[in-house]
């Protein structure tokens, strides 16, 4: 019984490495690409529409492009002002995302919680 309780904080420990790790990784991610500006390329949405073809739609500054792309070209298909209701909408969600980035989950939470005061978390 022993050596199943070893293995299984064995388990738990190399769990929150990798995930502590991964997190890592995309906090690092984030911070090296700075913060976002309206000179980025932003990608929407894309629909297949054959075996190598898709319609893409992407958001440069102010303008939203629909995109048609194929093995051997990329062709600009429609493009439309943004208005300031969607780049409004798309601030807000961007925040609430960077929030919820920042904020671990409460099961995460008491995970960590309970491996560091070296309780047997309960699934």
């Amino acid at each position: 019984m022993s050596a199943i309780l070893d293995l299984l904080t064995v388990a738990i420990a190399l769990a929150i490495v990798l995930g502590l790790a991964f997190f890592s990784l995309k906090l690092l991610k984030r911070v090296q690409a700075g913060p976002a500006s309206d000179d980025q390329i932003r990608y929407l949405r894309a629909l297949p529409v054959g075996q190598r073809e898709r319609l893409t739609l992407v958001a440069y500054r102010d303008e939203v492009f629909l995109l048609g792309v194929t093995a051997g070209q990329i062709t600009v298909l429609d493009r439309r002002t943004r208005t300031p209701e969607e780049i409004a909408a798309e601030a807000r969600a961007a925040d609430e995302a960077r929030t919820r980035a920042a904020q671990p989950s409460a099961a995460m939470r008491r995970l960590i919680g309970k491996t560091l005061a070296r309780e047997r978390p309960d699934y």
